[in-house]
Formats: structure tokens, C-alpha cells, sequence
């Protein structure tokens, strides 16, 4: 591919993604950026709110995305969280969901580097 086409892909915002499936399964950012991720089955979990609420107070220049087709009524809950921590926030609607997992992600705590968590999931 010649340079010039590439220069111009980018600028136009076609240009090849990197790592698709992995921002599909984070809800729109990658792996290494991910604080804590709620999977759908841990929406109406008693300790994913108040994990969250943990995680959000110890970082409070991490935006919290939340899936809003995945979390059905629920993502009131994590929304408040987010506004009472003064965290930014995402809402995602017809998002494209992950087909790689079973019970997929629908809210996402990601930093805006990378923190490279080991363990991200409750």
C-alpha cells in the first residue's frame, strides 16, 4: 500500500483498526486500559456496585462505560455511581456486543493509559 493512501485512510478515519475484537469485548477500548469490568449475569450483584464504587473513588480520571442494552434498567444504578463519584461516563446503545463470549461485558472502568490490572473481574 502506497504511504499517501495510508496518510489519507487515517485522516478520514478509515484506516485499519488495531485489535478490533479486543475493543468489541471491552466495550470500545482495550485490555490494558480496563480497571474493572462487570459482566452482564453481575448487573443486579450487590458486590459489583459496591466494587465499583471502590474502584471509581481510587480512580478518579477513569471513565466508566456502560452498556445500556446489556444492563437493561440496571445501568441507572452504576450511572448514579459514576455522577456521584464525578467519574465521566459512556453509555453505549446498539452497541456491538462480543460473539466470542457467552456472557459478555456491559460495564466497563477503563483508565485512559494503561494500568495493566491482572485481574479485572469481580
Amino acid at each position: 500500500m502506497d504511504v499517501n493512501d495510508r496518510l489519507e485512510q487515517n485522516q478520514n478515519g478509515s484506516g485499519p483498526n488495531l485489535k478490533p475484537d479486543e475493543k468489541r469485548l471491552y466495550l470500545g477500548t482495550y485490555r490494558e486500559r480496563v480497571i474493572l469490568a462487570i459482566k452482564v449475569s453481575q448487573i443486579n450483584d450487590d458486590n459489583a456496585k459496591s466494587t465499583l464504587k471502590e474502584r471509581l473513588e481510587q480512580n478518579p480520571d477513569a471513565n466508566l462505560v456502560i452498556d445500556q442494552d446489556q444492563c437493561g434498567a440496571g445501568y441507572i444504578d452504576y450511572l448514579q455511581l459514576a455522577i456521584a463519584s464525578g467519574n465521566n461516563y459512556s453509555l453505549l446503545s446498539n452497541n456491538e456486543v462480543s460473539k466470542q463470549v457467552t456472557d459478555p461485558y456491559a460495564i466497563v472502568l477503563a483508565a485512559k493509559t494503561a494500568v495493566n490490572i491482572d485481574n479485572i473481574e469481580l
